[in-house]
């Protein structure tokens, strides 16, 4: 399964990390935990064969010196004790009874002198370790002790599983509670950063005065930010400065040439052209200075809820005549009646714009489309490719087709930088799509 589709919940890598530590915390504890209940049985049962090997020799001493009776009291009365966990048995050669509180001869238990066996009681089921020991007389012993040592490892077993579940618990709720501290930061930095997309450019980061790594580098991003907004502050000033010194003398040329009333038929041709040019130097200026109002924040946004259908009625309706001229057609598809507080000046600017460059480049019919918060332009016109689509809303961008129009109409590049300014502007984005043909932009507002 891919990381796309898991739960939500388990996107945040932080949040796998919580998960994923104690889980592997259990099986390292698991682990270290059956080694060493499996060393603690071999322990206990090295010193329970080792203290009834001590009682076999005790049990034989008294054989020898007091002979075969003092040997079965003896046996009987230990068997006899309240409480005991000791087994014995003493039988013929034959394997007939004789004393003891175990009454037959446990199966799979060798008789074999001075051997050790581990063995199942079938009254009670419970696991006995055992010495087996030859007498003289052809008599055998059998000296067990019921193994504890199982009530002490399911004792064990039990309490491990509480230390483990506790400490999986205290493990997740710790990773948990970090995850989410740590994410609590990282939505300040995302949230910070969108601001700041949006033309927020004052937008820093907060603090939270802990000093450790991340406030390091949340100060390094601030003092980047601080830096990256001097520059662009500058850029802006010196762009906006050179094209509001550059406009009054363009003003001054263009109402010269205007002045010019007796100018020869063969070099009217030249003042018109003339003429033709500074408008759109000063076309080009203006939407400098407007794209630098709009990035740097100075541009004011008067939004009111607004009609989008009945606003992009209107601009079909400035437009259809021009349109028709061309012998082209402009349509609203469907329009749907859709309130959305926005510029309503600043949308018309931005829809005219995409007109304007659709009847320049395209030169086919355009439709407009109306949905819940967007507004779609849409042209059917040759397109453009994947490439040029991706670099379409960067400033003083041209495609090929539009660097080979020469003409006095031809674009300055700055056309969908503005429409794309003005969308985040309010908040939303543009979003382009090849329509196969023509192509596709749609405002979407937030």
């Amino acid at each position: 399964m891919s990381p796309a589709r898991w739960p939500r919940a388990l996107r945040n890598p932080f949040t796998r990390w919580a998960i994923v530590l104690p889980l592997v915390m259990s099986v390292v504890i698991t682990g270290f935990g059956a080694l060493a209940f499996r060393e603690t049985q071999q322990a206990l049962l090295g010193e329970f064969h080792t203290a009834l090997r001590e009682e076999v020799t005790v049990l034989e001493l008294i054989y020898r010196e007091q002979g075969f009776k003092a040997l079965q009291t003896a046996i009987n009365l230990r068997a006899s004790q309240r409480g005991s966990q000791r087994v014995y048995l003493l039988t013929t050669a034959q394997g007939q009874y004789v004393a003891g509180n175990l009454h037959h001869w446990p199966r799979h238990v060798l008789v074999k002198d001075e051997s050790s066996a581990v063995f199942e009681d079938p009254a009670s089921g419970e696991t006995i370790a055992a010495e087996v020991f030859l007498l003289y007389g052809d008599y055998r012993l059998l000296v067990g002790r019921r193994a504890i040592y199982e009530q002490v490892g399911n004792h064990l077993i039990l309490n491990y599983l509480w230390l483990g579940v506790l400490m999986f618990a205290a493990s997740i709720i710790a990773g948990l509670t970090l995850s989410r501290l740590i994410r609590r930061r990282l939505a300040t930095i995302r949230q910070t950063a969108q601001a700041i997309r949006i033309g927020q450019q004052g937008s820093r980061i907060p603090l939270s005065g802990s000093d450790d790594e991340l406030e390091g580098v949340i100060k390094e991003l601030n003092a980047l930010l601080d830096q990256q907004e001097k520059l662009l502050a500058y850029s802006r000033q010196t762009s906006a400065a050179i094209a509001h010194d550059l406009r009054q003398p363009l003003s001054l040329l263009r109402g010269k040439l205007l002045e010019l009333s007796e100018v020869q038929p063969a070099d009217l041709a030249i003042k018109d052209a003339a003429l033709a040019q500074l408008e759109q130097i000063q076309a080009l200026f203006s939407a400098i200075l407007r794209l630098g109002r709009i990035e740097s924040g100075a541009q004011a946004l008067h939004a009111e809820r607004s009609d989008l259908a009945v606003l992009a009625g209107d601009v079909v309706e400035l437009y259809q005549p021009l349109l028709e001229d061309a012998g082209l057609t402009i349509s609203l598809v469907q329009p749907q009646p859709v309130l959305v507080a926005v510029d309503r000046e600043l949308v018309f600017a931005a829809l005219s714009n995409l007109i304007e460059n659709a009847l320049r480049y395209a030169q086919s019919d355009i439709e407009l489309q109306v949905g819940e918060r967007w507004i779609c332009v849409r042209d059917f016109g040759p397109g453009v490719s994947e490439a040029e689509l991706a670099r379409l809303c960067e400033p003083f961008y041209k495609t090929e087709a539009s660097r080979q129009d020469t003409s006095e109409q031809g674009g300055h590049g700055l056309g969908l930088a503005l429409v794309k300014a003005i969308a985040e502007l309010h908040g939303g984005h543009l979003q382009l799509q090849r329509g196969e043909p023509g192509l596709a932009i749609t405002l979407h507002f937030p």
